[in-house]
């Protein structure tokens, strides 16, 4: 009897017998461990298989349901370690809130972040189970149509880098896999080509051919058919997984080439000779490390503020200093406050100061950064694009009214109503162009993409992580701006008030940072660079 391909049904496996509630635990422990590979907690190789379990577990699902429930509960974990930095908000006596209730607070800001991150997930493993796909990296013109090797990375990407950043998902990313890689150096050059989300893509691809191999050689799962290439399927799986190995050999080797090249032409002893229109210019960041209980209780006062970053600011040689995000207030634009000091020190010693400042307008206030400088351009100022969800600005207005009255109250943003800029603004120094993020608006890649298009040479971050303590937050905001600087291949100063500060050259290698919770100046140079990479010179990227 002849029996026809279309008539040929794989196998169940084993995983496809076992219960939900056998499963689904599983699922929210081995995400926790994938989680492990965020900055912060660094097995950055645990990145490369972390995500075949979810794969393999998608594929025991028998139904949409489950495998949208198995995803969920696998992002769950996974975020329940990636977010953990939410703990560093306390306490939250700042806020005025007590201890019991502030960690009922927090532990619900932790979980409910955790769970709307985790849709993100679901959606994946949703996508993944009802596609029709097929092992290797062809399509076929029958079905099932979709290579998984290409259309599994691809969704993911599609997931992480458009969906999660966008404001209708009112997310902040932090915690994508291309920022496990931060350490990397080599690996994540390939970012200057396709941006953050080809180093995710080339991630998860190592985790889609592990995932086929397994498939092939264990009785675990259903198999997922027939290749295109005509290829035995355990064959296939072991040829697609050399293909992929090759693939990350050539990344690190061709990464390794433009470390070399790029940091040759970048050091400051060779710099100017190289190429003068790229002089090292000398930069200073002061780091005041004003606690955030020091801040909203007023144990130090106006003066004490203005008096340790004047103190900071004196006799340090750089032509460029960077304060950090909100150090200017309205009560520090008053006479004998910050402004003035900084702004005396610039014309007395012809200095350029970066700041961040809180400034009041007619409608609200606005988080900005300006530029004191000598030579008084008109261009001296930005003001955030993109505000914090509940710190600057309340994204559900049906979802904040069912918030308690008490606590609400308690939220910076029923205080202060902050507004935002509608495109992005460059500042004019002497030195050349800059392009400014403030806090959150680092993981936002196209943002500063746009302001390289738009010119921008320089690259400076400010940031004020004081709410979040001495948290993993810390190095997740370091590990964004680090792939910042390599998406676009400029140097990037990055300012916080309470660390890491840091210098990073254009290959993403930290020249010099500060230590956390530590007051003091970091002195280094910076090269005002005006090439473009193809990240940023391709806008739909």
């Amino acid at each position: 009897m002849e029996v026809s391909p279309a008539s040929v049904v794989t196998r169940p496996g084993f995983l496809e017998s076992q219960r939900q509630s056998i499963k689904l635990p599983i699922a929210f422990l081995l995400g926790a461990i994938f989680g492990l590979s965020s900055p912060g907690f660094d097995f950055s190789r645990l990145a490369f298989i972390g995500l075949v379990p979810l794969l393999i577990l998608t594929r025991a699902c028998t139904t949409p349901l489950q495998a949208g429930l198995t995803g969920l509960v696998f992002g769950t974990g996974y975020y329940a370690i990636a977010l953990s930095f939410f703990t560093g908000l306390l306490p939250l006596q700042w806020l005025g809130v007590n201890d019991i209730f502030g960690y009922q607070v927090v532990l619900l800001t932790w979980i409910v972040e955790s769970l709307h991150c985790a849709v993100l997930v679901g959606i994946f493993s949703l996508l993944v189970y009802c596609l029709p796909l097929r092992p290797g990296f062809l399509p076929n013109h029958r079905r099932p149509f979709y290579p998984y090797l290409i259309a599994v990375p691809a969704i993911w990407v599609f997931i992480a880098w458009v969906i999660a950043p966008s404001p209708l998902f009112m997310g902040t990313p932090l915690s994508q896999l291309a920022y496990s890689q931060w350490r990397n150096t080599a690996f994540i050059q390939m970012a200057s080509v396709g941006g953050s989300g080809l180093i995710d893509f080339v991630i998860v691809l190592v985790n889609a051919a592990i995932t086929l191999l397994i498939v092939e050689f264990t009785p675990f799962v259903r198999k997922l058919g027939d290749r295109t290439d005509q290829l035995n399927s355990q064959l296939g799986a072991c040829v697609d997984l050399g293909i992929v190995s090759l693939i990350v050999f050539g990344a690190l080797s061709w990464g390794t080439h433009q470390i070399a090249s790029t940091e040759e032409q970048v050091r400051p002893e060779k710099a100017a000779r190289l190429n003068p229109q790229t002089p090292p210019v000398p930069v200073a960041i002061l780091q005041g490390n004003v606690s955030i209980e020091e801040e909203r209780f007023k144990t130090m006062s106006a003066e004490e503020f203005s008096g340790r970053y004047n103190e900071l600011a004196q006799n340090n040689g750089a032509s460029i200093m960077v304060l950090p995000e909100g150090v200017v207030t309205p009560g520090q634009m008053a006479q004998g406050g910050l402004l003035s000091k900084i702004s005396n020190l610039s014309s007395n010693q012809r200095k350029e100061i970066i700041y961040g400042a809180v400034q009041p307008m007619a409608d609200g206030y606005i988080n900005c950064a300006k530029l004191l400088s000598p030579f008084h351009y008109k261009e001296n100022a930005y003001v955030k694009q993109r505000l914090v969800p509940f710190g600057e600005s309340i994204p559900l207005n049906l979802l904040y009214q069912r918030i308690p009255e008490d606590l609400r109250n308690k939220i910076p943003a029923s205080k202060e109503q902050f507004l935002a800029a509608h495109k992005s603004q460059l500042i004019h120094s002497g030195w050349g162009k800059i392009g400014v993020a403030i806090c959150n608006e680092a993981i936002y890649p196209g943002l500063i993409a746009e302001e390289v298009r738009e010119g921008a040479s320089l690259i400076v971050v400010l940031a004020n992580l004081g709410w979040f303590h001495n948290s993993s937050l810390n190095k997740q905001f370091l590990a964004c701006a680090i792939l910042r600087a390599v998406e676009n291949r400029r140097f990037l100063i990055l300012s916080t008030n309470s660390g890491i500060s840091s210098v990073i050259d254009p290959c993403g290698v930290v020249v010099s940072k500060s230590l956390s919770l530590k007051r003091g100046i970091l002195l280094d140079t910076v090269q005002f660079i005006y090439s473009k990479t193809p990240y940023s010179r391709l806008r739909w990227l």
